[in-house]
């Protein structure tokens, strides 16, 4: 019998955690401080990180949209990282930087499971990305004579929509098994 080491501290067995069909309904993060004025610190360091990174994908995004010379297979894969870039962090921080200001450092099973598909989704999809980047490096590097035909917008357009399908797919399906996992304590 496996049991959970937080049933075992408080010697309740885990079958009968199993038998009442009992859920995890919450879930808690752990403290980084137990000092206030370092839980204060390590906010603002990431309040100020987290402000740096959407400005500076947010600025890359609108330069590339607007101006009409970025208009290549190259920059349009960079626009949709940074715009990936902005979907990832969101993802994660802000509800991090509420855990380590307030009282209330967990998050529902819902919620969580929320928060891991959208951080499973970007990472998948970054990865994906990275991939057509790496595919449009080479077609521009191997064949520069036939590179126009080869990395058309639509070819481009279609290169990023599959990885954000992949990364979706990927990213629920995972979401979806580790969630039908019973979680004991």
């Amino acid at each position: 019998m496996i049991c959970c080491p937080f049933f075992q501290e408080m010697n309740i067995n885990c079958s009968l955690w199993q038998e009442n069909n009992l859920s995890v309904k919450l879930f808690a993060f752990a403290k980084f401080s137990e000092v206030p004025g370092e839980c204060f610190l390590l906010f603002t360091f990431i309040l100020l990180m987290f402000l740096v990174s959407l400005t500076g994908n947010a600025l890359i995004s609108l330069a590339i949209w607007t101006s009409s010379a970025l208009h290549t297979p190259m920059y349009f894969f960079l626009a949709n990282l940074s715009l990936l870039e902005i979907g990832y962090t969101c993802s994660v921080i802000p509800k991090m930087l509420q855990s380590l200001v307030s009282e209330a450092r967990g998050i529902s099973r819902e919620g969580c499971a929320t928060q891991m598909f959208f951080f499973l989704f970007f990472g998948i999809t970054e990865c994906c990305l990275l991939a057509a980047m790496a595919f449009d490096r080479c077609t521009a590097i191997c064949t520069p004579l036939h590179y126009a035909t080869r990395m058309s917008h639509g070819v481009c357009a279609h290169l990023a929509t599959v990885s954000w399908g992949i990364g979706c797919i990927v990213g629920l399906g995972q979401t979806n098994f580790i969630f039908s996992l019973n979680f004991c304590g």
